[in-house]
């Protein structure tokens, strides 16, 4: 495998495990951690958290919020140092108690994620202690999906010399426990085929219920589907599937994203960019480059003050992609000349 195929597929490792969702009903067993998580209100999350396993180092319910919040970080020194106490705090779990799935799952999710941000060969090192992890909370509860999602990623995306394994991931969807767990589990081996309007389709028969893990990976690979469509050339065909994201997830800014960005490639950029306006107020909006998109829309209808602050507030923010940015700056030199 090439090196930039390897920093690839480990990229798309970390982003995978960073996309947690809830066992069966629940992702925490602990209803107040719940109610918590499923609120959204991962400041209060890391909080009490922290004062849980200060109180009780072998909290396993502590420790898996405190991975949750771990999972949400950025690239900052504060970020790292996050990722880092959490990887302290289910090593120190799982001392007390080797048996608990959820330190397991902790330890794995977040290894991978802070092994990736600290560079390929690191990443490469920490492959084998990952996939032990994942397998491990796996092994300990068959029935908690989020172990087996993010076993599976871990099998699909990660080089075969370092554990990857089609037919193993098949053989985890294939023994899910529930009907929809394994159908759901089906389309992400489409997507990872590069099946993306099968994907769709498979994603779009899947009814996770009360089962909010299987429907945030659902949702998830419903964006990871319809955005590589349109970076095909092909986003109308993306279309039905994020219009159903912004009606079942109102409150999920990727449904509104990915429709933008479908109506913007058909060239509907005063619709594209009403639905760019909406993101920021979401939880989880300042993920999205809406300055950036929206500066492409502003400029195509001709507002071309608009689009130049647009394009300045992405540039001086600097989070986006190299390319993005790159964009942006020749953009924004060509409306200023």
């Amino acid at each position: 495998m090439h090196r930039k195929q390897f920093s690839a597929a480990f990229a798309a490792l970390a982003l995978a495990l960073a996309c947690v969702g809830s066992a069966q009903a629940q992702f925490f067993k602990d209803p107040a951690l719940e109610a918590i998580y499923v609120g959204q209100r991962f400041t209060e999350l890391e909080k009490v958290g922290t004062a849980r396993v200060a109180a009780r180092v072998d909290d396993a319910q502590a420790v898996l919020a405190l991975a949750i919040v771990a999972m949400r970080s950025g690239n900052g020194t504060d970020d790292a140092s996050r990722r880092k106490s959490s990887i302290g705090h289910a090593e120190t779990c799982l001392q007390r108690q080797p048996g608990a799935a959820a330190c397991h799952y902790a330890l794995g999710i977040v290894l991978g994620s802070q092994a990736m941000s600290e560079g390929l060969m690191k990443a490469a090192g920490s492959a084998g202690r990952v996939k032990e992890a994942l397998t491990q909370a796996m092994s300990l509860d068959a029935q908690w999906y989020p172990a087996r999602s993010a076993l599976t990623e871990f099998y699909l995306v990660a080089p075969a010399m370092l554990g990857g394994s089609t037919s193993k991931a098949r053989e985890l969807a294939r023994s899910a426990p529930g009907a929809e767990q394994a159908r759901a589990l089906e389309a992400r081996l489409l997507l990872a085929d590069d099946k993306f309007d099968a994907a769709l389709q498979a994603l779009a028969l899947v009814r996770p219920g009360s089962d909010t893990a299987l429907a945030d990976d659902v949702a998830g690979w419903t964006y990871a589907a319809g955005i590589a469509l349109i970076n095909a050339g092909q986003a109308e065909r993306a279309r039905a599937g994020f219009e159903r994201l912004v009606r079942e997830r109102p409150g999920d800014p990727s449904g509104l994203w990915g429709l933008a960005r479908v109506n913007a490639e058909s060239g509907a950029h005063a619709e594209a960019l009403k639905l760019f306006s909406g993101i920021p107020a979401l939880s989880g909006g300042e993920r999205f480059p809406v300055d950036y998109r929206s500066g492409i829309s502003l400029q195509a209808v001709g507002q071309k003050e608009a689009a130049r602050a647009a394009f300045a507030r992405f540039i001086k923010a600097g989070k986006g992609s190299g390319k993005a940015l790159d964009d942006a700056q020749a953009r924004l030199t060509a409306l200023t000349s």
